[in-house]
Formats: C-alpha cells, structure tokens, sequence
C-alpha cells in the first residue's frame, strides 16, 4: 500500500508528514542514510517515524488539530503559533516537523523501533556485561532515550511545560 502523505488538509488516512522522494533529499543533503533500500522499508520507516513524532511531542503543539479528531495526525493544526509569535497557516505542515521525522526515519530504517523502544523495567539498568565491555547507569539517569536533534529542531514550536504548579507569591508582612 502506498504511503499517504498529509497534504496540509487534515487527511483521515494520511500516514506521514513527508513523503519518501522528500525525505531522500533531506537525507541526501545532509549525508544520512536514508536514499538505499528497498522503498517499502522506507515507507515502513517514515509510518514509525510519524507516530513517534505524534506520541512523543503531540501534547505539546500549540493550537489544535484542523479537524479534530477526524483527522489521522496532529498537523495541520489551527490557531497556532511558534515561539516567535509567528502564525502558522492551518494548511501548513512546519517544516520543523518535515524534518524531524525525516531525522526519525533515518533512526528507524537502521533500526525498526529504535525512536520508541519499550523499556525494560522502566530501563533502570544497574549493570550490563558483555565480554569485556560493561554499562552502568547513574541512579537518577533517565529511563528515556534522548533525541537531541529532534528537540532541538521542535524547540520552535512546542509549548512550555505547565510550571503553574509550581509557582508561589511570597511576601513580607
């Protein structure tokens, strides 16, 4: 089945914010792997890649989607802004989100699964030997897979995390 690429209308069965052609080019353009292969791996990939995208930063987009529920992913979305202030079109699929599953896609052509791994006991891994090589993680080191680049590349457009919570007034009586 061919891959079905959201076009900026909120498609109920779109599948992918970036098509295969476009995501080759960024790819290409960078010197990431992503243009050998079979092109139904690469579908397969930028499918993963698009979820991950959605489950992992979705809460956080401003706005809301165009057509709510009805539609398959989080983009376009409606009264939308970046961190700038800057509108973004309800047609629109930023083209931070372009690339950052295009940057998820590289991850999970290598490796099927890899940007959403289930985690082993929450990932608290105490020790880990193989042969001669060993990996010991920190008590406090997270349970989660860190992807700088893509963070880094949504920074624009996520919303800040709720500190309401924790804020408090203090005065002197």
């Amino acid at each position: 089945m061919a891959l079905e690429v959201e076009d900026g209308t909120g498609k109920s069965g779109a599948e992918s914010y970036v098509s295969v052609a476009d995501a080759a080019s960024y790819c290409d353009a960078r010197g990431l792997m992503f243009s050998t292969g079979e092109t139904v791996a690469k579908e397969a990939a930028l499918r993963r890649a698009t979820t991950a995208i959605d489950a992992l930063y979705g809460s956080r987009f401003p706005g809301a989607r165009l057509n709510g529920r009805a539609q398959a992913l989080q983009w376009p979305r409606t009264d939308a802004y970046d961190a700038d202030g800057e509108e973004i079109a309800s047609s629109e699929i930023p083209d931070e989100v372009i690339k950052a599953t295009c940057e998820f896609a590289v991850r999970e052509l290598a490796e099927p699964g890899s940007t959403m791994p289930d985690l082993e006991r929450g990932g608290a891994i105490r020790a880990l030997r193989a042969g001669s090589v060993s990996i010991e993680y920190a008590g406090n080191a997270t349970a989660r897979t860190v992807y700088s680049i893509v963070d880094g590349i949504l920074a624009t457009l996520l919303k800040a995390r709720d500190m309401a919570s924790f804020q408090a007034e203090a005065s002197r009586g």
